[in-house]
């Protein structure tokens, strides 16, 4: 069959349109739609699936079902120059130094013990311990057997002088006079009882003096009446020897400054020292007042100042004419 010439396709195309044929233009106008439609078609669908899925996980991540979603969480992106900026306006926020922080005004808190004055307090406390320490006045005696009145509810006994409370000072001579008729030995045989005859709960210091004055194994504090404390003392006792002069002042003053204060104080010696010694013994003893148990050992020459420390102090005399019971 033979191709149509030009002139018979122009004709066939005419021929169509006045037919009612649609032409090619309108072909493709139809084709561009339909291409259209499905295109939106699509798309509709994709953003109902993405839709459905981003519900999904929102309903996921704010905890179920059972849990309402949590708010959303922004996050603000700055750029460099913002940081800085902020970095800086951060920076230049001022802050009051130490001294300003010391100028604000505090309120006043009213506290009785906080208005007292450090003298109120001493006064007080002296007065307390004045209660406490209650001496037992003058007792004279050749023999043993003294009872004295003390602080606290211990106890202690030396060369049969007995006193109450908790801590008890020893100021015992070792002068050169000691070392005679066995005085020494007594004086150690004594003081040894003394303590290890003490209760547990008590406490104890001792002091020689002669030239100087000496804590007993350099321990310048109070030592617990525990067994270890009284077989360290027996040691320390032991070791004592007589040597020089009387002079117990310096023994006092040791015995006064250590803290807390001791409730009774035994103060013996074999010979006689300075007529001034008992005013500033007893004057000392004023601040708080503690019972000085004044001993004179075989000799009676220091009676006179010894009677005047016990009388002033609320303490007790005694003379001890022996070395043995």
């Amino acid at each position: 069959m033979a191709e149509p010439t030009t002139q018979e396709a122009s004709a066939s195309v005419i021929q169509s349109e006045i037919n009612g044929a649609p032409t090619l233009g309108e072909q493709i106008r139809k084709w561009f739609f339909r291409a259209s439609i499905a295109g939106m078609l699509i798309s509709f669908a994709i953003h109902i699936v993405l839709f459905v899925i981003a519900a999904l996980i929102v309903t996921k991540g704010g905890g179920g079902d059972s849990q309402p979603a949590g708010p959303a969480v922004e996050f603000a992106v700055m750029n460099q120059s913002e940081l800085d900026a902020f970095q800086t306006e951060e920076l230049s926020v001022e802050e009051p130094n130490s001294q300003e922080l010391l100028e604000q005004v505090q309120p006043e808190v009213s506290d009785p013990l906080l208005d007292s004055s450090l003298s109120d307090l001493t006064q007080l406390d002296s007065n307390l311990d004045a209660d406490i320490s209650v001496g037992g006045g003058d007792l004279s005696s050749s023999i043993d057997g003294a009872s004295v009145g003390g602080a606290g509810t211990g106890s202690a006994s030396f060369f049969g002088i007995e006193a109450r409370g908790n801590r008890f000072a020893y100021i015992i001579d070792v002068s050169g006079s000691m070392d005679r008729e066995g005085r020494m030995q007594a004086m150690q045989s004594e003081l040894t009882e003394s303590i290890s005859a003490m209760p547990d709960h008590v406490s104890f210091f001792v002091v020689s003096y002669s030239d100087t004055a000496e804590a007993l194994g350099g321990k310048r504090r109070w030592t617990d009446a525990s067994g270890v404390g009284k077989r360290w003392a027996r040691g320390e006792i032991a070791k004592i020897s007589a040597l020089g002069s009387t002079k117990p002042l310096p023994a006092f003053e040791m015995v006064y400054d250590i803290r807390p204060r001791p409730d009774a104080i035994y103060f013996m010696t074999d010979g006689e020292f300075d007529d001034g010694v008992p005013d500033i013994i007893i004057r000392r003893n004023q601040d708080r007042p503690v019972p000085v148990h004044c001993i004179t050992f075989m000799t009676r020459s220091a009676e006179p100042v010894m009677r005047r420390i016990a009388s002033e102090t609320g303490g007790t005399y005694t003379h001890i004419s022996r070395t043995t019971p």
